[in-house]
């Protein structure tokens, strides 16, 4: 590119400098605008210079009009809706009205696909960090897509006579299973994140075994796993963790085996090889990884300052950790009791009462008379009443009399019913065969690890006893 020496530009810009000026400021201006927004949205057809058009500079007079009107021009097209593509990341506190006027669009089209049958509730759902693929034509909506499940995506059109169309496109996923093992070094969680698995499996892994092993107070380095675990892929590529199908965990020597099945009514539950079940009467510990703060019995009280029966087990946790029901039974207290504070009281068959306190909340829709099940959600960790720091304060009473939480021993509950043993057995097999498979299984493990994003792959992964 030709240049032109300062004197030079000074004469001949002279009579022109008020106009060149107000075309650069209002270049710079827009393409400000442009730049800013540009962070939450992108145009897939962006406007670019063509690389053969021939650079020339005038000298003279004509030279800074020419520079104006190259600068309005490009601006002018800048703006210009030319049927863009755009792909919106939804940000916090974003509403689809808020995206549109943000990107110029029309919000007449938007209250107009809002009201087509069935679509709002699945327009209105917003979550941080979700897309919508939008196309336009002079500030008109031509088409909205946005995934609304794992399996559902919803696609709205403008047909040729101007009206719009939606439909519900269902997109099918694909299962597939992979052995992982590993063993316990620092916790649980750190363990299968090594292994490119997210905490999902590992709190899976925890309520598997909750009827037999307390993963806050029994877990020990050394301790080793080896699961069957569902992936599923959309497309090709890898969405996410499934379920556990089959699991092993050898907790201080003794080893536990997990198999999944699922009974004609559709509930999945596990079961030993042998076809016992997992499940049991009464949970370990109706709050997850948490510490035993104050056990059972004689203790010296930090807030009465006196020696006294502690009559429950304390377990330390942050404030707002749910509680979880220890057993089928019916909500037969639900309000405040002096140095309880925030208490809720669940009557069990057999004389069975179990009792929790300082909560910090109830659960809600939580009322006396209410049926509970094992696992559901009745309340939140808290301080309330007496208490010098957040905790779940739990009694076991039998007939009125209080019991240690810790030393009752549950029946499980009923095993593989005779009529369905037949085909768990089948299925167990080939679970057992997959569960017990060589070391050199878990490489498809470790191929699905390095696929994720900021996933380490291991070339060998820490194996487990088979049995």
């Amino acid at each position: 590119m030709q240049q032109i020496s300062a004197s030079a530009a000074s004469q001949t810009l002279t009579p022109v400098r008020r106009p060149y000026r107000r075309g650069v400021l209002v270049a710079a201006a827009i393409a400000g605008v442009l730049g800013a927004t540009g962070a939450a949205w992108r145009l897939n057809e962006p406007i670019a210079p063509n690389p053969t058009a021939p650079v020339t500079t005038q000298a003279g007079a004509d030279a800074a009009p020419d520079a104006a009107h190259r600068f309005a021009n490009a601006a002018s097209a800048a703006l210009k809706p030319l049927g863009s593509a755009i792909s919106v990341v939804v940000r916090r506190n974003d509403t689809l009205d808020a995206i549109f006027r943000r990107l110029s669009l029309s919000v007449e089209d938007l209250a107009v696909v809002r009201g087509l049958p069935g679509v709002r509730q699945s327009l209105d759902l917003l979550k941080p960090g979700d897309v919508i693929n939008l196309t336009s034509l002079d500030g008109g909506l031509m088409s909205l897509t946005r995934r609304v499940s794992d399996t559902a995506t919803l696609t709205v059109r403008r047909d040729s006579t101007g009206d719009f169309a939606a439909d519900i496109v269902k997109n099918a996923l694909e299962t597939r299973t992979a052995p992982l093992r590993g063993s316990i070094t620092s916790s649980l969680f750190r363990s299968f994140n090594e292994l490119g698995a997210s905490d999902q499996v590992a709190l899976q892994l925890a309520e598997v075994f909750r009827f037999d092993i307390d993963f806050a107070q029994e877990l020990q380095p050394g301790d080793t796993f080896s699961i069957v675990l569902e992936k599923l892929y959309r497309d090709g590529k890898f969405l996410r963790d499934g379920e556990i199908l089959a699991a092993e965990f050898i907790n201080n020597g003794h080893a536990y085996r997990a198999l999944r099945y699922t009974l004609p009514d559709g509930r999945h539950e596990y079961y030993t090889p042998d076809g016992k079940s997992l499940r049991k009467a009464f949970l370990l510990a109706p709050v997850q990884f948490s510490r035993i703060s104050s056990g059972f019995g004689l203790r010296w009280h930090p807030i009465l300052d006196r020696m006294g029966t502690h009559k429950g087990i304390d377990y330390a946790a942050p404030i707002g950790t749910p509680i979880r029901a220890a057993g089928d039974g019916r909500i037969s207290f639900r309000g405040t009791q002096r140095g309880y504070g925030n208490v809720v009281t669940v009557s069990h068959s057999g004389g069975v009462e179990t009792l929790y306190g300082h909560m910090s909340n109830f659960e809600q829709g939580l009322y006396v008379g209410r049926h509970v099940k094992q696992g559901d959600v009745i309340g939140f960790v808290g301080m309330t009443g007496m208490a010098t720091g957040p905790h779940l304060h739990y009694e076991y009473r039998v007939g009125g009399v209080h019991r240690n939480p810790a030393s009752i021993k549950t029946l499980p509950a009923e095993p593989i019913p005779a009529e369905l043993r037949a085909d768990f057995d089948s299925k167990a097999r080939g679970l057992l065969v997959r569960l017990e498979a060589p070391a050199s299984a878990t490489a498809p493990a470790a191929a699905t690890a390095a696929a994720r994003p900021g996933a380490t792959a291991r070339s060998t992964l820490p194996t487990i006893p088979t049995r």
